[in-house]
């Protein structure tokens, strides 16, 4: 399916110079993340998450241009990379969060956004990321992206709203991703937040929950994008190897 300006902006609410920068963006070369993919767009949860993210933050206030400047989108372009080599295995979760750090750093306009993120990582004390991050282990496989936003300057008001915003967005998308690898996941014991609690009604009510609050949070900003992503998330849990979990004794 091929994902037009139009279909952003209708869809998701997106602004319209946002959607079509990334319709008409090519995949980045030698990057594992679009490997043999043709086009920068697809109809799935990550490769819809920057168009996405990018427009939550400048509804919240954060320059446009700056937003869509080389910058900050091939920083958000070279982490997927490196995370697509953690999640094949070719280096290790350290080595991905040293890499993604080497790779913004001489990019830095944000040096206590990225002392945040630094923090975020070693487990210190400044708790503004813990708090606003899932609960679930496997929703953190996208945490590394934060390095990307130390490439703009913003002030630190904006801290807590920033994270609040990106931690509802990427949990609800990789939560859709999650409901449709469920079997796919399990065969290979890769993470996924369905399993990892245990797939029964008490895990999915508070998996409900989180997407509940997220959808909340989004909606402040951009009502129609929060609409479609709970269409979507309905959906999920109406397939069979989900719905047969919310009520077992039926």
């Amino acid at each position: 399916m091929f994902i037009s300006t139009k279909y952003l902006v209708s869809q998701y609410g997106i602004d319209e110079a946002i959607a079509r920068f990334f319709v008409d963006r090519e995949p980045p070369a030698n990057n594992l993340y679009w490997h043999e993919k043709l086009l920068y767009l697809r109809p799935s949860p990550g490769y819809l998450f920057i168009p996405l993210i990018v427009d939550l933050l400048y509804k919240l206030g954060l320059n446009k241009e700056r937003l869509l400047s080389l910058e900050f989108i091939t920083s958000m372009e070279g982490i997927g990379h490196i995370s697509a080599m953690e999640e094949t295995s070719a280096i290790s979760k350290n080595t991905a969060i040293e890499k993604c750090e080497d790779l913004v750093k001489e990019r830095c306009a944000n040096p206590l956004w990225l002392s945040i993120v630094q923090d975020y990582f070693k487990s210190g004390e400044n708790d503004l990321l813990k708090r606003k991050a899932m609960p679930f282990r496997s929703l953190h496989r996208g945490d590394t992206f934060l390095y990307s936003l130390v490439t703009i300057d913003f002030p630190k008001n904006y801290f807590e709203n920033i994270a609040e915003q990106w931690f509802s967005l990427i949990g609800v998308l990789l939560l859709l991703d999650d409901a449709d690898d469920i079997d796919i996941d399990k065969t290979a014991g890769e993470e996924n937040a369905f399993l990892e609690k245990g797939l029964n009604a008490k895990s999915l009510a508070q998996i409900a929950a989180l997407v509940q609050h997220g959808l909340e949070k989004i909606s402040t900003l951009n009502p129609i994008m929060s609409r479609t992503l709970e269409r979507q998330y309905i959906a999920a849990m109406q397939m069979p190897h989900i719905a047969k979990h919310l009520n077992p004794s039926a």
